[in-house]
């Protein structure tokens, strides 16, 4: 029994090892997953993969293979993929480059196929670039890697040369070997559309932008990620979306779009920190630094950076923390503080020596020697600038080396060595006199760069012309079906159109009723307030509120149709006598406003006449009020607080009596505040006349006038000095 189930056991295995191994990997979208999701992938491998021993031959290979039962190629490819997964970035692991550098060795002994000795030459480079920085030395290994598979078809092997494309690309524009690096992009370019896969599109796009970045041509930067966001797939792919918005950051940061460099860092931010990549979270951090440092915000950029650094010292990424010490300097040094300033740097020159770490280094020196120049340290100011000098010549950075230079120059003068400054002189001058390249060489270079641009041009249309005869038969189909829809939703369009103009006519026109008076159809205290509101007071000189008392009632006694017809008429007539604005308040009742000063007793013989000869059979009372109420013009009382004013004037020459017309006015002596005329007004105002500070005339007896209350001071003691106005 015991045997059996050995042998069972052995059994399931083999056919479990058979059907794992079986279905050839989909090297498509193991690339996409190990740059999108590279934990995922190294658990899947580390599940599948028994723990190798030193596989120092192609025998001990063999024999570890034939015990497990494991297909050879699949092995080899987990392996390669391991190594690989050990140096990407994600990685935190401390003996990470030891471990993947001991699988390279493992690896040379079995690579026997041209797939597998390029990748085994790519993982040798990769090796050296991450661990060492040795970019020159990477490239060799590359180099040697993409003739083995350049002429293959197979999908694995264009899916390696993409990758050996996209990582030569950008070592050289590390180095600044720009036209090298644009000859490897517009290969990966091409590469990508032989695959057919958006998400390698959208990557190749990205990195054409990053090189268009580095040479400072925004503009076609920009257009490369837009072209690159289309292929995306709408956030399916959450590192390479984060990764685009990061470099889009930079490009509006030097377009100087600052909000929409922002807005891309922070997304950014927030995406790499939910996949849990510190390391360009660092990035977005500085790139964030140096968005607030080119608009002088250096107190906000240092903050950021300091962000940074704690990111980077946690990661132990020295290189990452001398970029950011380097960042920290320059600010410190731009808000002047130059003590911080050369802590940073030296500190960061260190780490850049340390790793040997040229291309970096020439501008921390240059910086060094730019601080200590600010402070007269001459003789620190021309050893750092002798030293970018050297860096800049042996990597040909000619305006780097024009401004190491010039320090140096000056530096040597401020020292008293003028021999030695006017050699540099002399040599900075030559350097100016051969900066522009002889017209032969620069034709032959336009003359290459515009072939290269052909080509990729054919190659492109070439693609686009197979892609729309493909696409041609569904739009047709797509423009059928959508026909019929879009001619209901253009009828339903113009239907809401209609509707649309239809209430908003009957909008306006309610608007415009609402200011009238129901009855009589003529302008009410609505129509007073939204005049007032719009005139200012040389428009307005006198305000009075007209009361025909004996027809207060005329709509109960005649009805309303013959009252309004009749207030309609009197309401004209003094529009029309009296050139002014004439407003219906209630039946019997008029607001008039006139646009000058006129006496009231002048006020009411007018309109005596005027209703004499409009169903006049009725006495007359008025509040009359004269603008400004207030001597301060500052003040402004609202239209609500003159009408009220107003009423509390007419219901006063009320109580006069019927033997004659009456009129109420009053005037505020100079030193009268606003608070007169703030709730409770008739309260405030009652007061303030027995005060002295309203002076009250009417054409009738003042001391027979009762003055009106609200009900929330009619038992209220007027004279009592402790009531405040």
């Amino acid at each position: 029994m015991h045997i059996f189930a050995t042998l069972l056991s052995i059994l399931l295995f083999s056919i479990s090892s058979f059907g794992a191994y079986a279905a050839s990997r989909d090297e498509v979208l193991t690339e996409v997953q190990l740059r999108e999701k590279p934990n995922i992938l190294a658990q899947s491998i580390v599940n599948t993969l028994p723990q190798l021993p030193q596989l120092d031959s192609a025998e001990t290979f063999d024999k570890f293979t034939q015990s497990y039962r494991l297909p050879a190629a699949e092995l080899i490819r987990n392996i390669q993929l391991t190594a690989r997964l050990k140096m990407e970035l994600y990685n935190k692991e401390k003996d990470r480059y030891l471990a993947a550098k001991s699988l390279i060795e493992q690896l040379a002994h079995i690579s026997h196929s041209p797939f597998d000795k390029s990748y085994l030459l790519m993982l040798k480079g990769r090796y050296l670039g991450r661990s060492q920085q040795d970019y020159a030395g990477a490239i060799e290994y590359y180099q040697q890697a993409i003739p083995l598979i350049e002429q293959s078809t197979v999908l694995a092997d264009q899916v390696l040369l993409y990758t050996l494309q996209e990582h030569l690309s950008m070592m050289h524009m590390i180095m600044r070997q720009k036209e090298s690096a644009l000859i490897h992009l517009k290969k990966l370019i091409s590469t990508a559309k032989k695959i057919e896969n958006n998400y390698l599109t959208a990557h190749a796009e990205s990195v054409l932008g990053k090189y268009f970045y580095k040479q400072n041509q925004l503009g076609k930067s920009l257009s490369h990620y837009t072209e690159a966001v289309k292929y995306t797939r709408g956030g399916k792919n959450p590192s390479q979306n984060a990764h685009i918005e990061l470099q889009l950051a930079r490009v509006y940061r030097d377009l100087a779009s600052w909000d929409e460099a922002l807005k891309s860092a922070n997304k950014a931010a927030d995406a790499f920190t939910q996949l849990g990549n510190l390391n360009y979270v660092s990035s977005s951090m500085t790139v964030i630094a140096m968005i607030y440092a080119n608009q002088d915000l250096w107190y906000q950029a240092i903050d950021y950076h300091l962000n940074a650094q704690q990111i980077e010292t946690q990661l132990g990424n020295y290189i990452g923390l001398g970029l950011n010490l380097h960042n920290i300097g320059e600010a410190y040094f731009k808000i002047g503080d130059t003590q911080n300033s050369l802590s940073n740097l030296k500190q960061a020159n260190a780490i850049f020596t340390s790793k040997k770490a040229e291309h970096y280094l020439v501008y921390n020196d240059l910086l060094i020697a730019e601080v200590t120049a600010s402070v007269s340290q001459w003789q620190e100011s021309q050893l750092y600038a002798t030293k970018a000098a050297k860096i800049a010549e042996s990597k040909q950075l000619n305006e780097e080396l024009k401004e190491a230079l010039e320090r140096q120059a000056y530096a040597q003068e401020q020292l008293g060595l003028y021999e030695q400054a006017y050699n540099s002189i002399q040599q900075l001058q030559t350097l100016n006199s051969q900066a522009t390249p002889q017209a032969s060489e620069l034709d032959k270079q336009r003359s290459q760069v515009k072939e290269q641009k052909l080509k990729l041009k054919i190659s492109k249309l070439q693609n686009e012309l197979q892609d729309k005869s493909e696409q041609l038969n569904i739009t047709r189909l797509v423009s059928i079906l959508c026909v019929f829809p879009l001619c209901l939703l253009i009828l339903l369009s113009v239907k809401q159109w209609r509707i649309k103009n239809k209430l908003a006519t009957a909008n306006q026109e309610l608007q415009a009723t609402q200011l009238l008076e129901p009855f009589t159809q003529q302008p009410s205290y609505l129509s007073f307030k939204l005049n007032f509101e719009n005139q200012n007071e040389k428009q307005q000189k006198t305000l009075a509120l007209v009361s025909l008392s004996a027809q207060l009632d005329s709509d109960l006694t005649q009805g309303f149709e013959c009252n309004a017809d009749m207030n309609r008429q009197q309401l004209l007539a003094i529009k029309n006598a009296l050139d002014c604005k004439a407003y219906i308040i209630r039946p019997g009742v008029f607001l008039i406003s006139l646009d000058s000063i006129i006496e009231a007793n002048q006020l009411l013989a007018q309109l005596r006449d005027i209703i004499d000869s409009n169903h006049g059979q009725t006495s007359i009372h008025m509040g009359i009020l004269h603008r400004p109420l207030l001597a301060d013009l500052a003040i402004k009382l609202s239209a609500e607080q003159h009408f009220l004013s107003l009423q509390m004037m007419l219901s006063a020459a009320r109580t006069l009596g019927l033997s004659q017309d009456y009129f109420v006015t009053m005037k505020t002596l100079n030193f009268a505040s606003a608070g007169i005329f703030n709730k409770p007004l008739y309260l405030n105002i009652e007061k303030s006349i027995v005060r002295g500070i309203v002076k009250i005339e009417t054409n009738g007896d003042k001391d027979n006038i009762v003055w009106p209350r609200w009900k929330i001071h009619q038992n209220i003691d007027i004279n009592d000095d402790k009531v405040d106005i």
